[in-house]
Order: C-alpha cells, then structure tokens, then sequence
C-alpha cells in the first residue's frame, strides 16, 4: 500500500533548498504499512528555520502474520523532485549527487523503534526532475497472540542529508517530528492462528552425578517459539514433572536420585505458537 503525500515548497532561496532535502528526508524515514492518507512533519531546516512538509512512502509490512512470527518490514522510499525545484537546487548547490541516513523513530503499539533509511548517494542529472530511492529494514517485533493487531505509527526523524559538489561533502542535519493533531497511524499487522510447532526430546542419566538430564528442542516455521516445556518423568505409578523456560529453542530440566529401572519422558511444550509434544525412554542403571 502507498501512503501519498503532497509535497509543498516555494523554491525562491538556497535555505528553500534545504527545505527540499529536509522534506526528502521525511519521506525516507517514515516505515511501515502505509495508509491513505497524508502526515505532516514539522521540521528545522537550517537557514529556512520551522517548515512543515508531507510525505510518501511504501513498505512490505504484512497486513496479517502467524502469532509468535517475526516481522520486520522492509521501507521503500522513492522521491521525484519536480524540474522547478531540481533548477533551484542546481543553482545554488551544482550538486553532483546526493545522499544520506535517517534515523527514524516510529512507534510499534507506542513503543520506539529506531530503523536506519539509507540514500546512496544519487546523480543529479544536467536538467530535469530528480529521483531518489532510500530503503531500511525495521527492527524485528514479534506477531502477538491470535487476534492482536499491532500498530505502527510514524515518529521523530532525524535526518543527515549530504549534498556533494565536485567531491566536497554540504551535509544537513535536520530534526523532524509529525505535526500535533492528526492521526500518525501508518500500518498495522492483524495476527492469526499461531502456526504448528514440531517438539524433540532427549534424555541422558549420569551415574557419577546421579542425575538425569532431559533436553527438549522446540521449532516453528517463521517463529521463534517462547514459552514453557513441561516435562514429566514416569516409572510405573511414580510420576515426577519439571518445568522449564524455552531459550533459543531449547528448554532443559534434571531429575534427581533416580532409582535403577526404565522411565517414560515426555516433554509437552505451550506458548507463542502451536502446543506439541515428544516422548523417549530412558535407563537408570
């Protein structure tokens, strides 16, 4: 999805081209699914002072993903400047190309989340418009229980515009925040049904230590699985049960002062995904 913006600027100073890269900026910096319609940003660029531009943007943000999944969008940002301001600019700059990063601070359900926009460095053509393309990828955030949607908002920006004339660097620094009173909602992800996960067990007894150590691998399409394994230890009528924290995919429990004979075990994982389960057999001799 596009989210579209228009884009304003009265090219009649150099500092009204550093408005045009500021704007630029913006629109490289804002992630996630777009919505339809416009934000404004309120931005200090240097010499023009307190400006408010709009954007434009698009990203890969799914509008649904697996409860427990990994998400991380990627940004796509493509800004046309129009022949009257690309003038401007090659007036007072001749720039050879240009480029830059964005530190751009959006918001996953109100919670910061800072993804770096990158511009390579771009030809400025003879005349006509110019077009510039910047992308980033968002830190990952995990897809919530069924039914959750998460939002994702656009935030601060602080941009690092570069100019380069003849190899000499003109860098901007220009700070950016949405304007108060409208709605910075640019995306959200809806989560479905957790998707299945596949649980393996292993059990190993150490005489000298008298322990036995029983290990559970949890694994999931696309996810990470977090949660707990519940393992119980069985030997006829006797049942013994531990339970365990899953870190990276694995969760691990000890039985103690075992008596000799043969055992049934059985790790049985709940969580962020699927519930699964695996048994094995284990000897204390």
């Amino acid at each position: 999805m596009t989210l579209r913006h228009r884009f304003t600027l009265r090219p009649v100073s150099a500092g009204a081209v550093l408005g045009l890269a500021a704007s630029t900026a913006v629109v490289l910096g804002t992630a996630g699914t777009a919505s339809a319609a416009p934000i404004d940003f309120d931005c200090t660029v240097p010499v023009l002072g307190a400006n408010t531009f709009s954007v434009d943007v698009t990203t890969n943000a799914p509008a649904t993903a697996p409860a427990g999944t990994s998400i991380s969008p990627t940004v796509t940002s493509i800004m046309t400047v129009p022949d009257s301001l690309a003038d401007t600019m090659r007036l007072f700059f001749s720039p050879d190309t240009i480029g830059g990063t964005v530190q751009a601070t959006n918001l996953v359900d109100g919670k910061p989340v800072v993804t770096t926009i990158v511009i390579p460095a771009t030809a400025v053509p003879s005349d006509g418009p110019i077009s510039l393309t910047g992308t980033g990828v968002m830190p990952a955030f995990t897809a919530g229980p069924q039914g959750t949607t998460h939002q994702i908002q656009a935030g601060a920006q602080q941009v690092g515009m570069v100019l380069t004339t003849n190899g000499t660097p003109s860098p901007f620094d220009i700070p950016c925040t949405p304007a108060g009173g409208q709605n910075t909602v640019i995306g959200s992800v809806t989560t479905t049904a957790a998707p299945a996960s596949t649980t393996t067990v292993k059990a190993k007894y150490s005489k000298k230590a008298r322990k036995a150590t029983v290990t559970a691998s949890v694994t999931a399409t696309g996810a990470s699985p977090s949660g707990a394994v519940t393992f119980t230890l069985k030997k006829g009528k006797r049942v013994t049960t531990r339970t365990a924290t899953v870190a990276g995919g694995t969760a691990t429990a000890t039985f103690k002062k075992l008596k000799k004979g043969k055992y049934t075990v059985t790790a049985s994982y709940s969580g962020s995904v699927g519930a699964s389960s695996a048994t094995t057999k284990l000897k204390v001799r």
